[in-house]
């Protein structure tokens, strides 16, 4: 049976077309009538893999097929809908995770593109927090690669259910048998090959087509662009040995879903009477869409986006095996901080969304993208966050398409929007509509999205004073946009220093000042953000007496510090923040003779003001954090410290809480004088993939140049967080190469080198691990903590920073 998808024919199942006029007045078709979606037929998905994997050349196809482009956009030609900014397309990268909204048989589909690059795990964090599925790219050549399971896990922890397609088969050395062997090595993920390649060695040209397990079909594409596809029954005698392969991988993922679906074992021996042949295409995709609902199995798919090949059936099985909002667990709340609810999909009940991102556009202002997770959010709407306690007005709706947006008049729960107008909001905050009373009250709080510490810093300097103003604007809307990104002023230089994930984060601030915001500075050397801490214990009386516009203003307590290390345990009494552990001890707050003489002369005044308990214990918490913020050394937050605030001694109507928060921070930060201050440093876990025969020289390397104490050796097949995860159980993989002379690239299982490592150290490692290892070695490194540095690397580190 033949059949053929012309573009034509894919376009008009989009729902009422509305043309939209570009800036470069080309037309393009959007499905936007929202409400012609139901929440069943409403896919949020996003593409998460390793940087070049061709997430966001897969993307494209995508479009194209749609209905959405008219041509398909190029990473080379730097053309693509979905990377827009100008520095993705100088560098070929994903930078923003982009979202576009477009429909498919029937099905509307909200897509995320995420970046791939370690330095923009945020973006991926807070993509994978909103999604209702993913599609897993993975490089046919290179197979499972460090980020890819970096992003695997992060989807993991929110229990995503994943597809995956194995990319870049048209390459010489692409291996699809050896990927699937690396899923389930790698990734712990038990890979469901659905496709087998159809690979032609002439002149290179790598896959030419597909079989389909399913439906036994022979899949193939036309050579212009891809959008038609023609199928055909898979028959022994014109197939050959690819017919026989084909059997063979059937029988393998009916046997596979048999071990993790009871439904299909019921099928199998009542319908199809034991045989796997018969069992029907139907109660395949059914089982396959339950095992991968429940996170049992991860369905495989195989082509190449770049010559056109295999990329509609992927948008099949997004909507074949992907949930639709309404079959995710039911969003995770807290109520009043501290008790936990759940808030079910409901389009008629309270409205509850979580704002996941923000961009700047030079026209609208801040673009707060939003998920809603329950309820509607309609146009000219007040809501309130929860999370900052302020009203905002909702002023217009959008549905994006990448750069371009489109206005719709409202957003239904399960579906992901954007809106215009919001002056407070941030990522991970949460709405509610202003007249819910309950939730407000109880502080309805969404998890948030967990936002991980900068690494490196670098000053920026406006090229004069006229620009300052513009800087920080511009600062401030970075900022905004991305909380991995801080921005904070040296108090001795005066210089504004901004911190990132990375050299390449860094890079892509800097780029985005000068053509995006159209700055004028100068952006520094980038510098390893440090830590500092203190060596022994130390006690000081410290007091603050001053004349602040006529008023007098006085406080005295009592400040003691002591370092910790990571195996302190805390009774419960102590504030934790950044690492370090903040007592409080008020007990009777000492009233002086002045105090007490103030108090009876008040007695005849009405409106003498006395500090609640509340506002001293918040008083003195300021003090704290603000006294530890700055080290003595190089000016750096301070970490692993105990500090206790005691005898407080107060002065009646002289002491307010601006006293009181400065006398706390000065009496910190004379302790840390006294207690031995030394500098820290970013410490990393390192994990180093390497042939067994290359142990010995990355060993060396890490221990030896790099300052790192190794910590172990295990096999990378060894049992991970995922728990199904059986070495024992058999998975099918396809021969590779030309099927007919090729039998499956045997998994060589590669030792892992874990180690703790100076972040300093880690700078360039990437190429040194290459030339040690022939480019069969691969790493990822993660911030654990900081360590303390010798005292000859804290003199040549101040002597840097410093300049003399």
């Amino acid at each position: 049976m033949a059949m053929l998808l012309s573009r034509h024919a894919i376009r008009t199942r989009l729902s009422r077309p509305v043309t939209y006029l570009l800036s470069n007045q080309a037309t393009r078709t959007f499905a936007s009538d929202v409400k012609d979606f139901s929440i069943p037929k409403t896919r949020n998905i996003g593409i998460i893999a390793h940087i070049d994997a061709g997430k966001t050349t897969t993307t494209e196809r995508m479009l194209y097929y749609a209905g959405v482009t008219k041509r398909i956009g190029d990473i080379d030609d730097g053309d693509t809908v979905m990377d827009y900014l100008k520095a993705e397309r100088e560098r070929g990268i994903t930078i923003n995770s982009a979202a576009i909204t477009f429909g498919w048989k029937g099905n509307r589909i909200n897509l995320i593109d995420t970046p791939g690059h370690v330095d923009f795990t945020m973006e991926v964090e807070r993509a994978v927090r909103v999604l209702d599925g993913a599609v897993t790219i993975l490089d046919g050549v290179a197979g499972v690669e460090a980020q890819t399971e970096t992003v695997w896990r992060q989807s993991e922890r929110y229990g995503i259910p994943r597809i995956a397609f194995v990319n870049k088969l048209d390459r010489t050395g692409a291996a699809y048998g050896r990927t699937i062997q690396e899923i389930w090595k790698k990734l712990r993920a038990r890979p469901l090959a659905l496709q087998i390649p159809l690979m032609d060695s002439t002149e290179g040209k790598g896959i030419i087509g597909v079989a389909d397990l399913v439906t036994m079909e022979m899949i193939q594409w036309d050579h212009m662009d891809g959008s038609t596809m023609q199928r055909t029954a898979l028959d022994d005698a014109k197939h050959g040995e690819l017919y026989q392969e084909a059997i063979r991988g059937r029988m393998a993922l009916v046997e596979s879903l048999a071990e993790l679906d009871d439904g299909i074992v019921e099928v199998f021996f009542e319908e199809a009477d034991g045989d796997h042949m018969r069992v029907s295409a139907d109660a395949l995709k059914e089982s396959l869409r339950r095992v991968t609902l429940d996170n049992k199995a991860v369905p495989v798919l195989c082509g190449s986006a770049f010559k056109n090949l295999g990329v509609q059936p992927v948008l099949d099985a997004v909507i074949d095996y992907l949930p639709s909002p309404a079959e995710r667990p039911a969003a995770l709340a807290t109520i009043d901080g501290t008790k936990h609810a759940l808030i079910p999909l409901e389009e008629n009940g309270k409205l509850c969304a979580l704002a996941f991102k923000v961009t700047h556009d030079s026209r609208a202002g801040p673009l707060v993208y939003v998920k809603v997770y329950s309820g509607k959010i309609n146009k000219r709407m007040t809501l309130y966050n929860t999370t900052v306690d302020c009203k905002e007005r909702v002023n217009k709706l959008l549905q994006m398409y990448a750069r371009e947006a489109e206005d719709i008049p409202f957003i239904t729960a399960g579906n992901i929007g954007v809106i215009v107008g919001l002056k407070n909001t941030r990522t991970g905050d949460t709405l509610v509509q202003s007249n819910d009373t309950s939730s407000i009250k109880s502080n309805l709080q969404l998890g948030n999205i967990d936002i991980p510490s900068p690494a490196f810093f670098a000053a920026i300097e406006p090229a004069s004073v006229s620009e300052e103003k513009a800087v920080d604007e511009a600062l401030k809307n970075l900022t905004r946009e991305d909380p991995s990104l801080k921005v904070w002023t040296d108090e001795d230089s005066g210089q504004t220093l901004i911190s990132g994930m990375g050299e390449l984060h860094l890079e892509i601030v800097k780029d985005r000042l000068i053509n995006d915001f159209k700055c004028k500075a100068e952006v520094g050397k980038m510098r390893i953000s440090y830590r500092e801490t203190c060596q022994s214990e130390a006690a000081v009386s410290a007091s603050y007496d001053r004349e602040v516009m006529g008023k007098r203003s006085k406080a005295k307590c009592q400040v003691e510090i002591l370092p910790v290390d990571e195996d302190y345990q805390d009774d419960g009494s102590s504030i934790v923040d950044s690492g370090n552990y903040l007592q409080m001890d008020l007990g009777e707050v000492d009233e002086s003779k002045e105090q007490q003489h103030q108090k009876s002369s008040a007695s005849l005044s009405s409106d003498s003001p006395q500090l609640s308990r509340e506002e001293v214990r918040r008083a003195i918490q300021t003090g704290l954090l603000s006294g530890l913020a700055r080290g003595a050394i190089l000016g750096f937050p301070l970490t692993k410290l105990k500090v206790k605030v005691h005898n407080l001694e107060t002065f009646g109507q002289d002491t307010s809480v601006g006293s009181i928060s400065a006398c706390v921070a000065n009496g910190v930060q004379e302790a840390i004088k006294q207690a031995g201050p030394c500098l820290l440093e970013p410490m990393m876990e390192v994990h180093t993939e390497v042939n067994e025969s290359d142990i010995g020289s990355v060993v060396s390397d890490l221990s030896g140049t790099r300052r790192g104490h190794v910590i172990g050796l295990e096999s990378s097949t060894t049992d991970g967080p995922n728990s199904g995860y059986q070495q024992d159980v058999e998975v099918y993989p396809p021969k590779d190469s030309l099927l007919a002379n090729s039998e499956v690239g045997e998994y060589k299982t590669k030792q892992v080198v874990k180690a703790h490592v100076p972040l300093s150290s880690m700078l360039g490692y990437s190429n040194g691990l290459r030339s040690l290892t022939g480019g069969s070695g691969s790493f990822s490194m993660r911030v654990i903590g900081y360590g303390q540095m010798s005292k000859d690397r804290e003199r040549g580190v101040v002597e840097e920073m410093r300049g003399y």
